[in-house]
């Protein structure tokens, strides 16, 4: 199951960095990035153009985790039902 946690925007030079992550993160928050990162689940990143910036420069990032069926994906989409849209 695909979830959508919500989107940002930052440099395309940061494609693939450490960087990126850290974007990632303050866009879900500490505590939902921890939890995905513990549970080897994968982070689905779609990138394109920024619609606010110059999109030669600047990336739109949806970001959307990977989740399996399981009693930790449930937990995890009940615990934060906030971010999860």
């Amino acid at each position: 199951m695909e979830l959508y946690l919500g989107s940002c925007e930052y440099k395309w030079t940061h494609k693939d960095t450490h960087m990126e992550r850290m974007w990632v993160q303050r866009e879900v928050g500490t505590d939902v990035y921890k939890t995905v990162e513990e549970n080897g689940w994968d982070w689905v990143l779609y990138r394109s153009n920024s619609r606010s910036l110059p999109g030669d420069i600047y990336c739109r990032c949806d970001i959307k985790v990977l989740l399996p069926e399981s009693k930790a994906a449930t937990h995890f989409i009940l615990k934060h039902s906030e971010t999860v849209k």
